[in-house]
């Protein structure tokens, strides 16, 4: 058996749910410990608090037994891990590490886990299996009509939560980097309608100060996931160093896409490996 640690927010745990769907499409008994979302995280003296959301997107998972959790006894549960479930295993660096996907029993720890080359047999069925529950909320509706009638980029900018983690995430998506990305889009893209999304929306509209683009409100919260959602709407996509970004622009399966990405995930590691092939990456 193989236990799935989920942790994280949206764009980890469909990352992590993945993975585990992948271990099921090669036969192998897969589970998911679910008990990160029963704590409080703290992390630089802020709480961390996330929801479990992959139901938002008709997603299941099968929980493992709760003696097998991370966070449910301490020393005994890790115990039991080692004598019913096996090793425990790690993502090395936030970057592919081919060795997990041989895993055939243990404990695989909550991880990044981003990137095609974690799901070569469940590609096609975890895109099929994706609903976005609320899509066709009369206001969902209209935004995505007008993404539909253009040639739309979705511009994703994730500040908020990053600005508070700046050594880690900052200095990667900087100004520059979007207005590299955007020069980008113009020089191949007829007439291209900039779609802008973030979780500062005033902020990010001052940093796009002088371009022309549409902001999208609205989405927060419980319906944050809804920005995902519109995003994939869009013909084109320029993303941010996250796995939120990261799965609006994968989901996008618009032919001749173009989507443009930063350098890295992190700051401090090499992590360009979780980028699909095609994407262009820009230095800020």
């Amino acid at each position: 058996m193989i236990i799935v640690q989920f942790t994280g927010g949206l764009g980890n745990q469909l990352s992590q749910y993945a993975l585990y769907r992948e271990y099921i499409c090669q036969g192998k008994k897969a589970t998911a410990d679910l008990s990160w979302y029963k704590e409080e995280h703290t992390s630089g003296g802020k709480v961390d608090a996330r929801k479990l959301e992959l139901d938002l997107m008709g997603l299941e998972v099968e929980p493992c037994d709760s003696k097998f959790e991370c966070f449910s006894s301490g020393k005994s549960s890790r115990i039991l891990r080692r004598l019913f479930v096996g090793k425990t295993y790690l993502e090395e660096g936030y970057a592919f590490t081919p060795s997990l996907l041989d895993v055939k029993s243990g404990y695989v720890m909550g991880g990044c886990f981003l990137g095609e080359q974690y799901i070569p047999d469940a590609k096609d069925e975890i895109r099929s299996s994706i609903n976005f529950r609320g899509k066709d909320l009369p206001e969902i509706k209209a935004v995505r009509e007008k993404i539909a009638g253009c040639n739309s980029v979705s511009i994703h900018m994730r500040l908020g939560d990053y600005l508070n983690n700046s050594g880690l995430y900052g200095g990667i998506c900087t100004p520059e980097y979007y207005k590299k990305a955007i020069e980008y889009i113009k020089e191949r893209v007829d007439n291209p309608v900039f779609f802008l999304f973030s979780n500062d929306i005033k902020l990010a509209s001052e940093i796009l100060k002088g371009e022309n683009f549409v902001p999208v409100e609205g989405n927060t919260g419980d319906k944050s996931y809804l920005d995902m959602y519109l995003m994939s709407c869009c013909k084109h996509n320029i993303i941010a160093n996250s796995t939120f970004s990261w799965w609006g622009a994968w989901l996008n399966d618009k032919p001749g896409k173009i989507v443009v990405c930063p350098h890295t995930l992190l700051n401090g590691y090499d992590n360009g490996s979780v980028y699909c092939d095609d994407w262009i990456r820009i230095n800020p």
